[in-house]
């Protein structure tokens, strides 16, 4: 059984003040998302669940008896917007999706699936091995129970929407800060200075060991992109090692996809959300300890909660993801890798 750190109780006890406050977002298009309903076939009901990814001109729609996208899909379908629904259709060649691709799935060509989306409903049918009707509805994302938490006492505020006095240049300490403070109150990402292409890494003033983070992002919205150009961004602790933020919603969730620790360890779960949510990480980190030496003797460990679900437990991070010597204190690093992510609310408690 997965343990609850009392701050994380602490943080749900505070849920009810503060959540009200807390703008959730909507997703960047009306199909995007989890659909979830039943398929009728040879007299039988069974669930059938439905993810569907916008990407260039084009949606993908994976089938699958739940909502898990690392099972095997039932049906692998390309959709088009045609006047105000979504017409989705599987491939006859057999040939993979991107998404499919990735996940080494192929679309099942026994079975034949089309459907419409329209609204908050999705119905089709299929046929050739298998006939039958599905009817799906739409299932709103929920926001984190961490999202708005405010920092406990003795925690220290990064970034409240109000200024940048904790952050500098990583490239360049003493060049000025870059990024933007939206109308709203984010941090958003800006990788040009005066037109030209000028990547800039956010690093704290200050240094960490061992702390517990806090930090909400939203994805920008970029379906002409796949792969590690789709809203990719990166938390990096002690400057050296990275927890991945990508736009991969409804993919099987790598290594290098929303919530893998980068080069050493994919996520239990894909618990990423698509662009235009806020999404939480909140992360215990500790830090790799040396002989007096200076022999590392224990590995950094990271615990990682995304969007409110335990995705990594105590996992030993043996090695810098991104090259670096390993030491025992270090910035944490808001990576600028191209994309306008968003960030707010960041705040950090000290366990040294």
């Amino acid at each position: 059984m997965n343990r609850i750190h009392p701050w994380t109780l602490a943080l749900c006890l505070t849920l009810t003040r503060i959540l009200p406050a807390a703008e959730f977002g909507t997703v960047s298009d009306p199909y995007t998302g989890n659909w979830s309903g039943t398929l009728k076939s040879n007299a039988t009901e069974s669930p059938l669940h439905a993810t569907v990814i916008a990407y260039k001109n084009r949606y993908e729609v994976a089938f699958r008896t739940e909502a898990d996208s690392r099972k095997p899909a039932l049906g692998v379908l390309n959709g088009m917007v045609q006047s105000d629904e979504l017409v989705v259709e599987s491939d006859r060649s057999g040939t993979p999706t991107v998404a499919a691709s990735a996940q080494g799935e192929l679309p099942n060509n026994a079975v034949h699936w089309s459907g419409r989306a329209r609204g908050s409903e999705l119905k089709g049918t299929i046929a050739g091995a298998k006939s039958g009707t599905y009817s799906l509805r739409k299932i709103p994302f929920r926001p984190s129970p961490t999202l708005g938490a405010e920092a406990p006492a003795g925690g220290a505020v990064l970034f409240d929407g109000s200024h940048l006095k904790a952050w500098e240049s990583k490239q360049a300490p003493t060049d000025s800060i870059q990024w933007i403070i939206t109308d709203a109150g984010a941090l958003e990402v800006v990788s040009q200075r005066e037109g030209k292409k000028n990547k800039q890494d956010l690093r704290t003033k200050d240094n960490f060991g061992d702390y517990r983070l806090h930090l909400e992002f939203k994805l920008a919205h970029k379906p002409d992109a796949t792969g590690q150009g789709r809203s990719n961004s990166g938390i990096i602790h002690l400057g050296i090692y990275e927890t991945q933020i990508l736009d991969s919603f409804g993919l099987y969730g790598r290594d290098n996809e929303c919530g893998g620790i980068y080069k050493v360890r994919e996520p239990d779960c894909n618990a990423g959300y698509p662009a235009g949510l806020w999404q939480t990480y909140d992360i215990e980190f500790k830090a790799p300890r040396f002989s007096p030496e200076g022999n590392k003797t224990t590995d950094a460990r990271m615990t990682v909660w995304l969007n409110g679900i335990l995705i990594h437990n105590e996992v030993a991070v043996p090695k810098p993801t991104g090259g670096g010597k390993e030491t025992a204190r270090g910035p944490i690093v808001l990576q600028d890798h191209g994309n306008p992510v968003q960030f707010r609310n960041i705040w950090v408690v000290k366990l040294d």
